[in-house]
């Protein structure tokens, strides 16, 4: 692959019965996103031809089965079109077992593309946990799954929160608040720092500085307030310090996350601690990065609204972020190659 030409992005359309396959479609209507990468989407042309027709769009699906087919050309959809959905029997907002294994199908196919070094990133669309637990598949999110594709270690698989101007890893993900507090442990903050400081450095950051969270309210009040910082998290903090990492904390969450701004990158030990302050500052304005695996992958920062799905109101700003951070990280990446 050529390190130095634009950066080819896979994107899959996500949960067919979401909004995926409609922002998927607008996203890549926009010339501007021609002009940054070189798009290809990954779903069933037997749905998105329906979308195209029904809302009578200006696109030409061209279905391809390597990537040496493709035209990236605007107005022209390239398409790895997977046979997944039975159209007699689909719905919109309606997820179910057909729509979730298409969901994990869809993935699949873009991360071998990933992994074989065909694709340069990987975009997943809005998925439906429920509709993949459907299929009989054990599915908390797409960092687990990715880390499951690529050959990863789960517990080294984080996710970062993304927007114009914060970023945030959460410690854990989608896992009861008990098992979070049984998580929270000094190797896991290690590696989610190490994770960070690397992340950061791919996003263009030379020395990323970054805040940790504390677990208890006034990040344990030294004690008074529980353990966690004093006998996992900070000493997790000091070995990163002393591996050269710009790292400091830990900090209380109520008043580091109305503070964003003073670091690069924001540690969080849960997930409500790390998504509420994103969705409050930027929700439609983030992506969803996953870090610590072979591949660079993003997932978009919102459900796969299925309330309003194939209605045509749906707004692609979310997925159009997503590929401007993925584009922006790609030619950062190869300029560092192209300087050393």
């Amino acid at each position: 692959m050529n390190f130095f030409a634009k950066p080819i992005l896979a994107i899959t359309i996500g949960d067919a019965a979401g909004i995926g396959p409609e922002i998927a479609l607008k996203a890549l209507q926009e010339e501007w996103v021609y002009r940054s990468c070189n798009p290809v989407l990954i779903g069933d042309r037997n749905l998105l031809s329906f979308y195209v027709e029904r809302f009578q769009l200006p696109l030409q699906l061209n279905p391809i089965i390597k990537i040496s087919q493709a035209e990236f050309t605007p107005g022209v959809i390239d398409l790895f079109h997977l046979d997944t959905i039975d159209m007699s029997h689909f719905q919109f907002g309606e997820g179910d077992s057909m729509t979730g294994m298409a969901m994990v199908d869809y993935t699949k196919l873009a991360v071998d593309l990933a992994v074989k070094g065909e694709v340069d990133a990987v975009i997943g669309g809005p998925h439906t946990k429920s509709a993949v637990e459907k299929a009989g598949l054990f599915f908390d999110g797409y960092p687990s799954l990715i880390a499951r594709l690529t050959g990863t270690k789960e517990e080294e698989t984080f996710l970062m929160l993304v927007s114009d101007h914060f970023r945030v890893v959460n410690a854990t993900l989608h896992v009861p608040m008990r098992r979070a507090l049984e998580l929270v442990k000094h190797p896991l903050i290690f590696k989610a720092i190490q994770a960070s400081d690397y992340a950061g450095r791919m996003l263009g950051l030379d020395h990323p500085k970054i805040a940790v969270a504390g677990l208890n309210p006034h990040a344990g009040e030294g004690g008074l307030f529980g353990l966690e910082e004093q006998n996992e998290i900070i000493p997790a903090i000091t070995q990163a310090q002393a591996a050269g990492m710009n790292v400091e904390g830990p900090f209380a969450s109520d008043t580091l996350f109305a503070e964003f701004g003073n670091y690069d990158i924001y540690l969080a030990m849960y997930h409500d601690q790390a998504h509420i302050p994103m969705k409050m500052k930027a929700f439609k304005q983030m992506a969803a990065l996953t870090i610590g695996t072979p591949i660079l992958f993003s997932s978009i920062g919102h459900g796969s609204a299925p309330d309003i799905a194939g209605k045509g109101i749906a707004d692609p700003t979310g997925l159009w972020k997503t590929i401007q951070l993925l584009s922006t990280v790609k030619s950062k990446m190869s300029d560092r190659i192209e300087n050393h």
